[in-house]
């Protein structure tokens, strides 16, 4: 895009000095209202870190005018409370009495100021006026300074959920016996996590049994290759490497070898253990072998979520216990579970991807940021850049954060980025939107600022508190 829409005044950012200018498109850019609400509070800013010599006036000036632009671009009608708004006009009028002390009376009243910004600031003069149904004051195009972008990327109360429709170009698409969705499930970073896992299972479990109970060692390291085989077999599945007949004869085989308790010698607690931990195996092998029963060479068979079984309540108290003792044990437990549970989160993407449409409550509000232009989601899986994404977003619009009120929003994307997260063990997909109409766009706007709005209160209303406390 050749250049950047300001339907929001930049009037006071445009009177600074050229190396505050510079600075304060950063700001623009890069912070949000909570951000910088906290930087005029403290009177400093990391923007002017490599810069010397900056008066507190020439950051302060810079931050209020950076706030009058932020301010001036938020809808009138927000999902937000009256005191809510009502703070978004504090903090307006704060800064347009700094930015305009040496023009402006300090004891000048309200009226006096809204005069004299509709002499020489119109724009935020019409948006204090305006009402959301109005048109935006102008669409004055600029050239991209500092890269500053057409629009805000923050946060929103909301969930997703995407599916991938297919790759831009259709020579890469993924080949198989069975219909593939192209999600590449057993990623780098999905195969680290479980051999992490699987790693840490085999050494705890070692110091646990090996010595003491040899026996129950034994048949815990079955429990432990009966999902290292689900997983291959799952692999196989998800790209469309094995055949329906390969992947049906490996899961009935992994089915039908069952544990053999008769060396535990009537140990009733380690027995039910096991039991537990094969049954969550199976429950995860019989729902893949009932998929791979009902599909056909070009269409897979759309399954539910997996219900939960005893172990995925159980797990609770042994996490607890951890806190309390964390022996080899029950570290090993916990591992196992959380193999088998991540086995389960890509059946469940394999199986359930359309049917989870349906189904808000099973989406992800595991995302980095939204903008009325495009999404930016974490994903322990991968597609392709250049893929086209069908994305689903749940928004709660509700002002209140004691009720709910939400809208299905449905939008088509392309992935244009794609970043290894390591420290968070995800990939970053970021995607642009294609073709959103005005009705998405505006709910979307008005959502993260809605958001925006709320966190700079909520964070302002803490300070308070303590402020007080302290006094």
């Amino acid at each position: 895009m050749p250049g950047t829409h300001y339907d929001n005044d930049h009037s006071f950012i445009e009177e600074l000095p050229f190396h505050l200018k510079k600075i304060a498109h950063r700001i623009i850019r890069d912070d949000s209202l909570e951000t910088m609400i906290l930087s005029v509070d403290s009177q400093a800013s990391t923007h002017f870190k490599d810069m010397d010599k900056v008066s507190v006036d020439d950051i302060l000036k810079t931050l209020h005018a950076c706030l009058v632009a932020k301010i001036t671009f938020f809808d009138k009608q927000l999902y937000v409370l009256d005191n809510e708004m009502a703070f978004l006009y504090e903090q307006l009028y704060r800064s347009l009495r700094y930015l305009l002390t040496d023009r402006l009376n300090a004891e000048a009243s309200d009226d006096e100021l809204l005069d004299f910004l509709k002499q020489y600031y119109p724009k935020t003069h019409y948006w204090i006026h305006k009402t959301d149904t109005a048109d935006r004051y102008s669409l004055a195009i600029r050239s991209r300074r500092e890269n500053t972008r057409r629009f805000y990327r923050y946060t929103a109360n909301m969930t997703y959920h995407f599916v991938r429709l297919g790759a831009h170009e259709n020579a890469t698409e993924l080949q198989g016996d069975i219909y593939t969705s192209g999600i590449k499930h057993f990623t780098k970073i999905v195969n680290q996590k479980l051999d992490t896992l699987m790693d840490h299972y085999q050494k705890n479990i070692r110091e646990a049994l090996v010595d003491s109970h040899p026996e129950a060692y034994d048949l815990f390291t079955v429990v432990a290759e009966k999902n290292e085989y689900l997983r291959e077999v799952l692999n196989g599945i998800s790209v469309g490497r094995l055949s329906v007949e390969e992947s049906k004869r490996f899961l009935k085989a992994n089915l039908e070898s069952t544990l053999d308790f008769a060396s535990l010698k009537g140990n009733i607690r380690t027995e039910s253990i096991l039991r537990d931990f094969e049954e969550k195996v199976d429950h995860i092998g019989q729902s893949t072998l009932t998929l791979l029963e009902n599909s056909t060479p070009h269409k897979l068979y759309e399954g539910p979520v997996l219900e939960k079984v005893k172990i995925d309540y159980d797990i609770r108290d042994y996490v607890e216990k951890k806190k309390r003792n964390s022996s080899s044990l029950l570290m090993s437990f916990i591992n196992l579970y959380h193999y088998a549970a991540l086995l389960e989160k890509i059946y469940n993407n394999i199986s359930s991807s359309n049917y989870i449409i349906v189904f808000p409550e099973y989406w992800s509000a595991d995302y980095h940021d939204i903008s009325s232009g495009g999404f930016s989601f974490f994903t322990p899986f991968l597609v392709d850049i250049n893929d086209h994404l069908e994305l689903f977003f749940r928004f709660d619009l509700s002002a209140s954060d004691k009720t709910n009120d939400y809208e299905i929003v449905h939008q088509k994307a392309k992935v244009v980025r794609i970043d290894e997260k390591t420290d968070i063990g995800a990939y970053q997909i970021s995607c642009q939107f294609l073709h959103p109409d005005k009705n998405t766009m505006d709910l979307i706007r008005k959502a993260t600022q809605s958001k925006e709005l709320k966190d700079a209160f909520s964070n302002a209303e803490l300070i308070d508190t303590v402020d007080e406390y302290n006094q």
